[in-house]
């Protein structure tokens, strides 16, 4: 794919969206860069099939170009549409179809030797892996609302009547969701190790 201009890459969200409207392709490409992983993550932490996700997502961003002359004129957060849109798809993609849990099955395959440098990479990656898991053991015993009102929160930098509109419900159930999660994961015995845990993968990403 084509590096995008310069002038795209600093593009601030509303130059990016009335540019969207007008049917600019490197706007709706750069669009995507910024937004394609971020909303990923957070459909992941509404549902575990992973498949589904990536099939959520990817129609969000066709239905955002394919209705890019009938979009809101004026938006403040892209982020936030795109927080939004993916909600309501994953809602009725499981209303629609009926999910299984999707299990990954990881076999070594056989690989060529690798250098130092490339030995080294691994063992970051795999190390970053590691603790991503742990911190999603940690919030693994804590409903799903409360899980995305954190991540919403503290993840995603959204405020509480933002993430009130993105889940449907009022800025009380928000503020109630967060205050429970943080009272249970404080409760927990390894309520230090997550706190490093993810302070050391937000220094990571």
């Amino acid at each position: 794919m084509a590096s995008l201009p310069s002038s795209r890459i600093n593009s601030t969200d509303q130059q990016l969206w009335r540019s969207l409207r007008d049917g600019d392709e490197s706007a709706f490409t750069a669009i995507f860069d910024r937004y394609h992983r971020t909303l990923y993550n957070y459909g992941t932490k509404l549902v575990s099939d992973s498949a589904l996700t990536e099939d959520a997502v990817q129609e969000v961003f066709i239905d955002v170009w394919r209705m890019r002359a009938t979009l809101s004129e004026d938006i403040n957060s892209i982020k936030f549409y795109l927080y939004r849109s993916l909600r309501r798809r994953i809602h009725r993609m499981q209303d629609k179809y009926q999910t299984a849990e999707s299990i990954d099955d990881m076999a070594d395959d056989e690989k060529t030797p690798m250098s130092i440098a490339e030995e080294a990479v691994q063992i970051e990656q795999e190390s970053k892996d590691l603790v991503s898991r742990r911190i999603q053991e940690l919030l693994t015993h804590l409903p799903k609302r409360q899980v995305e009102a954190l991540t919403l929160y503290y993840f995603d930098d959204f405020g509480i009547s933002e993430i009130a509109q993105i889940m449907d419900v009022n800025e009380k159930s928000v503020r109630n969701f967060i205050h429970r999660a943080l009272t249970s994961l404080r409760q927990n015995r390894n309520w230090l190790i997550g706190s490093l845990l993810i302070f050391w993968l937000l220094l990571n990403l």
